[in-house]
């Protein structure tokens, strides 16, 4: 079977400056490439490297610097028009179904991620295709003509029941058409420490992520730094950027939270490349979750368990899916139980170690050669 997987605008097939799209695309491309499937990624460019998973097809961006003076005049009529969600979407539209009817092998199936008008564009272009939505956010649209581009989609899949039952009442679609496909993660890549289940004299914690208050990472920060107020001993390591493209060093949520992570006693390394994520989280005891918006799913509590971390995690959205059975799920507000969380992994050996196995045990259940199985099934591929 041919796969193609077209990355939403400003997303880019890139370890580097990719997010979690991208992520889940190479991953699910390894199962599918090992089984004999060919999957070629259509994916706009900032200059970074793309993965080397799949064959790369390079089109159009949606920033303002790549579209001429005239094409952002016409793309601002059109948008007015018919109201499309994304910025030059003309631009887009244009480049992907151009990309498709010039691709040698022709698309058996095609995913959108998080794309709610291409299905009609994709349909007109490689008319046997079979169109398929992956939505791995809360997707609004306000395009005049929904109906034309749903009616053009075989199957929605969600990152998680929280999507699903979103999407299905958001958009008024019925149940059977959504499938929900989770996350996985790579047991390979990510993994614990030989000597994980090891007590340590100062534990090591960690929030990775997106540098925004939805995420919590100060909630983090406060929890050690009352921890600290107590005379506990522990290490608190905060890693991420303002957005997985375009980090802002001058941020006033960063500037204010550096400077918290200062008087914790942590220390803040800023943006950091996918390919070094492993060996950051693997080095840490603890890791937080924390977010206060309805996390879609979250692939950091995956690979935190699989890194045979105890996790935190916050009871919104589709994280308590992502966790399963493991992590202490938490209301993120309830900032006391945070800390009495905190406090009891840190000075329990016993409950910690306990925590660390039941995410090994959650994370192995989760790999990603499962989920491509899955995805299979959802598009009743044998």
């Amino acid at each position: 079977m041919n796969f193609y997987f077209i990355m939403y605008p400003l997303e880019y097939y890139s370890p580097v400056s990719g997010g979690a799209l991208a992520t889940i695309t190479s991953e699910l491309a390894k199962p599918l490439i090992t089984a004999g499937h060919s999957v070629t990624v259509l994916s706009p460019s900032n200059g970074d490297p793309f993965y080397e998973v799949g064959t790369v097809v390079q089109i159009a961006g949606c920033r303002r610097e790549d579209v001429s003076f005239v094409r952002r005049a016409l793309c601002k009529l059109e948008e007015k028009q018919c109201r499309w969600d994304i910025p030059y979407y003309r631009v887009y539209r244009k480049s992907i179904t151009k990309a498709l009817r010039g691709v040698p092998a022709v698309p058996d199936v095609v995913i959108l991620f998080n794309d709610l008008a291409s299905a009609q564009f994709v349909r007109q272009a490689v008319p046997s295709a079979g169109i398929f939505v992956d939505l791995q956010n809360e997707n609004r649209t306000r395009q005049r003509d929904f109906a034309a581009a749903d009616k053009c989609v075989e199957k929605y899949i969600a990152c998680s029941q929280y999507i699903k039952d979103w999407t299905c009442r958001e958009h008024d679609i019925i149940s059977e058409r959504i499938a929900v496909l989770h996350s996985g993660v790579d047991i390979d890549v990510f993994h614990p420490r030989s000597d994980f289940l090891k007590p340590r004299t100062i534990l090591k914690v960690l929030f990775i992520g997106r540098i925004d208050p939805n995420k919590g990472p100060d909630i983090a920060v406060d929890a050690v730094a009352a921890l600290r107020k107590e005379g506990i001993k522990i290490d608190l390591t905060v890693a991420g950027g303002t957005w997985f493209y375009g980090h802002n060093p001058n941020d006033p949520y960063l500037l204010k939270l550096i400077e918290k992570i200062k008087l914790a006693g942590g220390k803040y390394i800023g943006p950091i490349t996918r390919k070094d994520v492993p060996e950051l989280v693997r080095q840490h005891d603890i890791a937080f979750v924390l977010s206060r918006s309805n996390e879609p799913f979250g692939l950091v509590v995956l690979e935190t368990m699989a890194s045979g971390l105890a996790v935190i995690a916050s009871n919104r959205g589709g994280i308590p899916e992502a966790c399963g059975k493991a992590g202490r799920l938490i209301n993120p507000d309830n900032f006391d139980a945070v800390v009495n969380r905190l406090r009891e992994l840190v000075t329990n050996p016993l409950a910690l170690a306990e925590e660390k196995q039941k995410s090994i045990a959650h994370a192995v259940e989760c790999t990603w050669k499962k989920r491509a199985d899955e995805l299979l099934q959802i598009l009743e591929i044998s």
